[in-house]
């Protein structure tokens, strides 16, 4: 059986003082109205399995108003054993990981699996996925590669870097401050460092892509679906069309070809849904993303990952209701946040782990999960 979240405890975490939750494998369904803590109880799970926030890159944000620290403690069940998890954090400080009371000291081996439970999120601002910039997608593809792979997740945050060190020496020397000499130093990292991603994204967006006409297809009906991947220069002819963009890039101050600058485009019926597709045709291959997500991390480790879905019900119909829960039930564990439990069936309920939440507060009801 995959791994599954058993419990969690948050300390000081976002509106929560001190609050307890108990999970089931399958479907757990949190209910409560809006602003009463169901979305950070989302949070906080993700922010335990991975060592960061899906929702903000300040570790401050999660901290309770007034409070010191935040620390969320979690129970998973992996391999057959259970393991204890934990994440701290105080402001200015920095963050502490442990696993059965190990310290660990690599958040990217942490967020690649250290934890036990791998995770795939939906919050409804991840639309900007399909409707935002292009590093919106590029983060949403890189996220999926650094779960797998600790190596991917190091190469990308060490690109990152290169290409911000590029970019200072070629305003120096737009500027008269340095020479060129150090420019060939810092385009062989830049390739080095830019192939690795290169040829992750190249090797995952085929079957990724796949996975995602699949899933729009159930969600949206028989258009044909599929993603396309837009590079700024190819594997092969990178390193050469840095160097023929050195005029160009000195003026400019900065790097303009490689993977900080390529994109995907998700179409549907072959049109191009971020620039032409609607609201509701966005937000539904935002779901399919997540569900390809989901099988793509299966397929490559073998273990269903845990989904995490805020308000992901409201705004579908009954039919893709249907759909939506009896996905979410055949998962080895699902955690689904909705202020209106009529979303789902009395029967869907009945095999259902339901939580209520109020105002930071938990309220565990009584297991109806049959068998």
């Amino acid at each position: 059986m995959s791994s599954y979240i058993r419990a969690i405890r948050l300390v000081n975490f976002r509106n929560y003082r001190d609050a307890a939750v108990s999970l089931a494998p399958g479907l757990n369904v949190v209910v409560g109205d809006n602003a009463q803590g169901k979305t950070n109880l989302l949070e906080s799970l993700a922010f335990t399995a991975t060592g960061s926030s899906p929702r903000t890159p300040n570790d401050s944000e999660v901290v309770r108003w007034g409070a010191e620290f935040a620390r969320t403690e979690m129970r998973v069940v992996a391999g057959g054993r259970e393991r204890a998890v934990a994440v701290g954090y105080a402001p200015g400080q920095k963050k502490r990981l442990s696993v059965d009371g190990v310290r660990r000291d690599s958040l990217a081996r942490y967020a690649a699996g250290e934890a036990g439970v791998r995770v795939v999120n939906f919050f409804p601002d991840d639309i900007r996925v399909v409707k935002g910039a292009p590093a919106d997608r590029r983060e949403f593809l890189d996220g999926i590669l650094s779960s797998l792979r600790p190596a991917y997740a190091r190469a990308a945050a060490d690109y990152a870097r290169a290409v911000q060190h590029r970019n200072q020496l070629l305003r120096r020397i737009r500027d008269g401050i340095s020479s060129r000499r150090t420019l060939s130093t810092w385009d062989r990292r830049v390739v080095e460092l830019g192939l690795q991603l290169l040829r992750g994204r190249e090797a995952a967006i085929g079957p990724l892509g796949e996975m995602f006409s699949d899933a729009l297809r159930a969600l949206y009906g028989s258009q044909k679906a599929g993603m396309r991947y837009s590079h700024s220069v190819t594997p092969e002819a990178y390193a050469e069309a840095l160097r023929e963009a050195h005029e160009s890039d000195i003026e400019r101050g900065r790097t303009s070809v490689g993977p900080h600058r390529d994109d995907f485009t998700l179409l549907l019926g072959g049109v191009d849904l971020t620039t032409y597709g609607s609201q509701g045709q966005q937000r539904l291959a935002t779901l399919a993303l997540k569900f390809a997500a989901r099988e793509y991390v299966r397929e490559v480790t073998g273990e269903d990952p845990v989904l995490l879905m805020d308000d992901v019900m409201s705004e579908l119909d009954e039919r893709r209701r249907e759909y939506v829960a009896g996905y979410f039930m055949e998962s080895s564990q699902a955690v689904v946040t909705t202020t209106n439990r009529e979303y789902f069936s009395p029967q869907v309920l009945k095999r259902a782990r339901v939580v209520r939440v109020a105002g930071g507060s938990v309220i565990q009801e009584p297991d109806q999960k049959a068998g």
